[in-house]
């Protein structure tokens, strides 16, 4: 199957609060772009117990990919993300909305936390998702299927599932673990190009010319593409 590397990558430390939902809304406090090595927690929902009800904290990684050659309806695609740890946690894939200025060109920066729009609508691109210590294979929904196809740039949001994404309330701390020096890869596969199998009892792949038209002009017979 095809695969595209990923543009750029990045993760964003939240900034930390006795607030749960402000802590989930408000700018990072550090941001940091095209990471190389091992990241212990780049996705994390972390929370402290202490006076005044606690701290909450969340991180969120953050990929972007150029989608342009992509123009074909897709059947299927799948994140490629070799993870390194794992502290109990579940992830979720989201729309990335417009961190790295939305077409790569742009550093990850503090003010791209909530690009994921958590607060407001943010868009699920996958189902919640157990982390591995190995590869990571997610598995997209139609939603990212859609977008990819019709987005030269795309960015998703990787982050905690139940508690950043989710709306439950963190009373332990989580966090998954990225191996940023292996490459983070989106793996697609394209619908069929064709619902014609056969013609009159000849299968298409026999047929090169249909009433003196070759068949790759042919868009359509009988209206079945």
């Amino acid at each position: 199957m095809p695969t595209i590397n990923a543009g750029r990558v990045g993760f964003i430390r939240g900034t930390p609060g006795s607030s749960y939902s402000s802590a989930k809304t408000n700018n990072g406090s550090t941001a940091t772009d095209s990471p190389t090595g091992v990241e212990a927690n780049p996705i994390q929902a972390f929370f402290s117990s202490g006076r005044g009800g606690g701290i909450y904290l969340f991180s969120r990684t953050y990929l972007y990919f150029d989608t342009s050659v992509i123009t074909a309806e897709v059947a299927s695609a799948t994140l490629k993300i070799t993870g390194i740890s794992n502290n109990s946690s579940n992830v979720i894939v989201a729309d990335g909305g417009n961190a790295f200025g939305g077409d790569g060109n742009t550093a990850l920066a503090t003010t791209d936390f909530n690009e994921v729009d958590i607060g407001g609508s943010p868009v699920a691109y996958s189902s919640q998702t157990s982390w591995n210590t190995s590869l990571n294979s997610i598995s997209l929904n139609s939603t990212a299927l859609s977008n990819i196809r019709s987005q030269s740039d795309t960015v998703f949001c990787v982050l905690n599932s139940s508690n950043d994404f989710g709306s439950t309330t963190t009373t332990t701390s989580v966090s998954a673990g990225i191996q940023f020096a292996t490459t983070i890869q989106l793996e697609f596969t394209l619908a069929s190009t064709s619902d014609i199998d056969s013609l009159n009892g000849v299968a298409r792949a026999s047929i090169k010319q249909f009433n003196g038209v070759l068949l790759g002009n042919i868009g359509r017979i009988n209206n079945i593409e």
